[in-house]
């Protein structure tokens, strides 16, 4: 890896995944690359409890487990987190729970601002926020309400999706930061807040990658 900084999104999924201890849960990544996966450690693996969830996933090309410490000593592991894993294209059933249960910091508002060009009482807003709320959450190093942390895990997979349908990430952002005719001129992000409006950006993302009926 460069020595540039991490992205907003690197960073973003580094403080999504910083809860996540490896005693707790070990998480399996995909990108685009093929290949096997990995021998996962543990007596899960070992039994095949793993099994349903690499059903879940296109390729998985690492296990890995993120230091339970990360939490508290963010600025130390940061980076070695960021190095440790490719940002998830999807999250099985069984790992969206795991992550929202253990809780997303709310100090991830900031990277979710950054990488969606939005201003931080905006990114509180698309995960069903008020800004005073998110400030106060965010002083006190609270974790995400648990609607928010859901509706930050629709959000992220609605943004792979979209970053696997256009071209650039800056276009991806774009996309759903504009008012789209089939959502009665709501933004994509606005539209996700509920779980049935993202599944209608959803539909409308593959039918432009992949053309049909929305």
């Amino acid at each position: 890896m460069s020595s540039t900084a991490a992205s907003p999104l690197h960073n973003l999924w580094s403080i999504v995944l910083s809860k996540v201890g490896g005693a707790q849960f070990e998480l399996f990544i995909t990108n685009n690359e093929a290949g096997p996966a990995p021998r996962a450690g543990g007596k899960a693996a070992a039994k095949g409890g793993a099994k349903g969830d690499l059903n879940d996933v296109k390729r998985v090309v690492r296990a890995f487990k993120i230091d339970s410490k990360l939490g508290r000593h963010a600025h130390v592991h940061r980076k070695s987190a960021v190095e440790l894993f490719t940002i998830p294209d999807h999250l099985s059933a069984k790992q969206a729970y795991v992550i929202v249960k253990l809780g997303i910091p709310s100090r991830s508002l900031e990277p979710l601002s950054d990488h969606l060009g939005i201003g931080k009482g905006a990114a509180a807003g698309v995960l069903g926020m008020d800004r005073a709320t998110a400030n106060r959450k965010v002083a006190k190093g609270d974790v995400l309400p648990t609607y928010a942390a859901e509706s930050m895990l629709r959000l992220l997979e609605l943004d792979a999706m979209a970053r696997d349908t256009f071209e650039t990430d800056e276009e991806a952002a774009a996309w759903l930061r504009q008012p789209h005719p089939m959502l009665d001129g709501e933004t994509p992000l606005d539209c996700a807040k509920s779980g049935f409006g993202a599944e209608r950006v959803k539909d409308i993302l593959n039918a432009v990658k992949y053309g049909g009926v929305v």
